[in-house]
């Protein structure tokens, strides 16, 4: 039988019995949990469709936080690898999308406008904010108002 040295012993022992306490404690006070995390109440899941006016169609599926519908398609842009060209009006504060996956406004009087929810765009898309479930359209069409 071989004898093992009891400050071996209580070197492996020590630290094991303070990571363990750590542990219960971190547990007990909610830092260490096995539960899922809790969604950020300010976290949207939206869809995002863009609508080329050619019967061209992209659907994307966003979620982000403090959602708006500039900052929905922004996103988009850059998850899914797709340019989008925007100028940020100082004089509005806000952005004028002018192409979108490389389409161009202005062809045949078509402009870049939005819809959420199916309702037309009244505010500027950085002012709109999107709730979970939302969706935002993009579509390149002559002005509805």
């Amino acid at each position: 039988m071989v004898k093992v040295p009891l400050k071996k012993i209580l070197l492996i022992l020590i630290p094991l019995i303070c990571v363990i306490s750590i542990g219960l404690v971190l547990a007990n006070v909610g830092i260490i949990t096995t539960e899922p995390p809790e969604d950020n109440p300010h976290t949207v899941n939206t869809t995002l469709v863009i609508n080329y006016g050619n019967d061209t169609i992209d659907t994307y599926y966003i979620k982000l936080e403090n959602a708006t519908v500039f900052s929905v398609l922004e996103e988009a842009s850059n998850t899914y690898n797709f340019t989008l060209e925007a100028q940020y009006l100082e004089q509005y504060q806000c952005h004028y999308v002018t192409s979108i996956n490389s389409v161009k406004e202005g062809e045949d009087n078509n402009f870049w406008q939005y819809y959420l929810n199916e309702e037309y765009g009244v505010v500027g898309a950085d002012f709109q904010p999107v709730k979970d479930g939302d969706v935002v359209e993009w579509v390149l069409q002559q002005p509805q108002i």
